[in-house]
């Protein structure tokens, strides 16, 4: 404070000497002050709008408390008005890679690596691009780069573990035990803190995507990579308000030690462990059964090598796929020359295209069992992905999908909806979603339901009109985790 209190001391001599008032708002942004940070910048601005150190100011302090959308504003006009900063451009780059402006995010941060190759945040910053643009060859050179600069970089060894994990698997194992033996547990502190969420995570790609359904600004996250706690854990963690289960896909799930029981032991957890462990895709069929008007395909898990055991049409995909990687559609079981190495899924495929040609897949995500609607993807394919559909070519299937999201009972039936209402109940989830089409019959068809689903908000205008949903979801999903979960057994 004594700082703080030299420049204002100044300011009462000269209110309009705004170098003063961004050093003073630079003081109050290393105090945590934030918003007096963004309000003596902002004053700084107001006397000399190119001054750099007042928009850098308050860039870092609204990109503190959330504010993704001006702080990236602030950052770009800082670049504007003096180029050739490196760390300017990193952290312009990081921003646009936080609002999803991912183009942007990766112009700005390979122009830092041109500026300060040597830069490992620059280096790292991009390989984090890459790897959200699903550009997993081009993201390794820049993320070994970095680990060059600093072998020890966790957060360039937990990129590398998933560059690696298709290809290399047991590098990817290597540089996963290089990244959580040296930290497993990471703090993301909240700007205006209202709760503290635990996170259970698995160091595999086996975790519910909780990025765009946590409220950030409010709440603050420890997230623990538990298959490497060892010893007591921090009593600190035992602190937190809420525990969720982030460890949403079953077949990935990893053993959870004794010392993380302990901890848990008699605390409320969201998605327990027991309830995810019940919803693998050979179990759904059995988990679901009697629920009125709904079709479940049969599913069966092979290891490598064994015969399909369902008649064709089957659908095969490795365990713990998601998205379709690795799917492959055999119309005539008895054709089949081979099993994809490793276990796998097969299901009984079953033709859900709809009288007029087009092949609707919906996804309803629940909280507390209650479902809410989140997209409609309707696509020529059978295999339906909404990024690949063509929906913003077709203003008519758009507005298909709008309707469903502003009505759901009134677009899919009251029937369908007490279906889902059911499937929610019978999943016993906090947090779950199911994707789902229907038969020529009428029938509801389960393509998968578990925790895994995400959810994120739509920032091209195009499809603003999902938002709506979008904010249902996470409003339901903030007040779940005000009342917490089940208690552990």
């Amino acid at each position: 404070m004594i700082a703080a209190d030299f420049y204002r001391s100044l300011l009462c001599r000269d209110p309009q000497l705004a170098p003063v008032r961004a050093d003073l708002a630079g003081v109050l942004l290393s105090e945590g002050d934030l918003d007096a940070a963004v309000a003596e910048s902002s004053a700084a601005l107001a006397v000399d709008p190119s001054l750099v150190q007042a928009l850098l100011v308050r860039a870092a302090a609204l990109k503190t408390l959330c504010r993704f959308d001006e702080a990236a504003e602030d950052f770009q006009r800082a670049a504007t008005l003096a180029p050739g900063r490196a760390m300017m451009l990193v952290n312009l780059g990081n921003t646009y890679a936080e609002i999803a402006r991912l183009g942007d995010a990766e112009r700005a941060l390979r122009q830092a690596v041109a500026l300060a190759p040597d830069s490992k945040e620059a280096q790292l910053s991009l390989s984090s691009v890459l790897i959200k643009l699903d550009r997993l060859a081009e993201a390794e050179a820049p993320c070994r780069a970095a680990l060059a600069l600093d072998p020890g970089l966790v957060a360039a060894h937990q990129n590398l573990s998933g560059i690696l994990a298709r290809t290399d698997p047991g590098a990817a194992r290597f540089h996963r035990d290089a990244a959580y033996r040296r930290q497993h547990v990471f703090v993301e502190p909240a700007p205006r803190p209202e709760r503290t969420v635990l996170v259970l995570a698995a160091a595999e790609a086996a975790n519910v995507p909780l990025a765009d359904l946590i409220p950030r600004a409010t709440t603050s996250v420890i997230r623990w990579y538990v298959e490497y706690a060892t010893g007591d854990p921090d009593p600190a963690l035992a602190q937190a308000d809420v525990v969720f289960n982030a460890i949403g896909d079953a077949d990935m799930a990893p053993e959870l030690p004794q010392s993380v029981r302990r901890l848990l032991d008699g605390r409320r957890v969201l998605n327990a462990p027991e309830k995810v462990a019940l919803t693998r895709r050979c179990d759904l069929p059995g988990l679901l059964a009697g629920i009125p008007g709904i079709v479940v395909p049969a599913v069966t898990r092979h290891e490598s090598g064994e015969p399909p055991g369902i008649a064709g049409p089957i659908l095969i995909r490795p365990i713990g796929s998601h998205g379709g990687e690795g799917l492959r559609r055999y119309d005539d079981a008895g054709a089949l020359a081979d099993l994809p190495t490793g276990p796998c899924y097969v299901t009984r495929f079953v033709d859900y295209a709809s009288a007029d040609g087009w092949y609707r897949k919906y996804r309803v995500i629940f909280a507390e069992g209650r479902p809410y609607p989140y997209h409609l993807a309707i696509s020529r394919r059978w295999l339906v992905h909404y990024w690949t559909s063509g929906m913003e070519q077709d203003a008519s299937r758009r507005d298909e999908e709008r309707r469903f999201l502003a009505n759901p009972e009134a677009a899919i039936g009251s029937a369908a909806m007490a279906a889902l209402g059911a499937i929610g109940e019978r999943l016993g989830l906090d947090y779950a979603g199911i994707d789902f089409g229907f038969l020529p019959d009428g029938r509801l068809v389960v393509f998968e339901a578990n925790a895994t689903m995400l959810v994120h908000p739509e920032r091209d205008a195009c499809f603003a009109y999902r938002n709506p949903a979008v904010e249902a979801i996470r409003s339901a999903f903030e007040a779940m985790l005000e009342r917490g979960g089940s208690p552990m057994t």
